[in-house]
């Protein structure tokens, strides 16, 4: 394991120098360096302020969380969508990596849901989000194959939001599926329901880049992904590291930078800040142009 220095940030920069092709896989770490960090306690108190009363402290604690009503549930994710999604403009941080990647075959494998990485320069034909998307909803049956735009949801929602206690105050501001008239869901995996259909051409456009680049120079930048959903990016990036002859995974992480002992020479473990590492890599670029 390498510490965030100088001397990695020059190996990982030839690296990218000499590469044909890098898949970007990126996890919840990433966007915690942009600013998006669920377990922000100060954060929680200015945005979910009527939440906080309810005795949470961060993003993470409604995670998963069911004991609620339909209006408690759709109060709490009007603001969460507002300020996660539609609040955030282009990152400063992901824009550096797009600057850093933008002239190479690069591809993004991601867990995040947050659209940061084509709100900031990415291309939507070089991307799988296979976690979904905050800016689509769903039945939660489903009874279809079919998202929406969850934007025209939330302004229904409007007359019927308790800006103060942060929550839905009639049945008449939830979401109801547009086909069925049942319960909706934000577009996130969660459980059975979601609709994984939706990502197929994503995922054909992931295979056939790979299938494409098998043979050549590929740098895996694996960028925050712990261990809470190891299965979608994590080891992935590991697995296709084995598979291509000529592959290398750069994997960061503040705290969960180890890497499989078989990997040998074909991986790089940094262990640092990763906003941090991103524009060290921006300005080596910058250095060598």
């Amino acid at each position: 394991m390498q510490k965030l220095n100088l001397h990695t940030i020059q190996n990982v920069s030839t690296l990218i120098n000499d590469a044909d092709a890098i898949l970007i896989g990126s996890g919840a770490g990433l966007s915690a360096a942009a600013g998006l960090n669920y377990l922000d306690q100060q954060t929680f108190a200015d945005v979910y302020s009527g939440w906080k009363r309810k005795g949470f402290n961060v993003q993470y604690d409604l995670m998963g969380f069911s004991q609620w009503t339909q209006q408690e549930q759709w109060g709490y994710f009007k603001v969460h969508l507002e300020y996660v999604y539609f609040s955030q403009p282009a990152s400063p941080l992901y824009q550096a990596l797009f600057e850093r990647v933008k002239h190479k075959d690069y591809f993004v494998m991601t867990s995040n849901v947050d659209g940061l990485f084509y709100k900031s320069g990415f291309a939507r034909d070089r991307f799988y989000s296979p976690q979904g998307d905050y800016g689509k909803i769903q039945c939660t049956t489903p009874c279809s194959q079919q998202v929406w735009d969850v934007k025209p949801f939330l302004e229904k929602m409007d007359p019927y939001f308790d800006t103060v206690e942060q929550v839905i105050t009639s049945e008449e501001g939830v979401p109801k599926c547009p086909n069925c008239g049942g319960n909706m869901f934000i577009h996130a995996r969660v459980d059975g329901s979601f609709i994984d259909s939706v990502h197929e051409e994503e995922r054909q456009a992931l295979i056939r880049w790979l299938d494409e680049n098998r043979e050549k120079k590929v740098v895996m930048l694996e960028l925050g992904s712990g261990y809470n959903t190891p299965t979608v990016i994590r080891h992935p990036m590991e697995q296709i590291t084995r598979a291509f002859p000529n592959a290398n995974l750069v994997r960061v992480n503040l705290d969960r930078a180890n890497v499989p002992p078989d990997l040998g020479a074909k991986a790089l473990s940094v262990e640092g800040d990763i906003g941090e590492f991103i524009h060290a890599l921006a300005d080596a670029k910058a250095l060598n142009a």
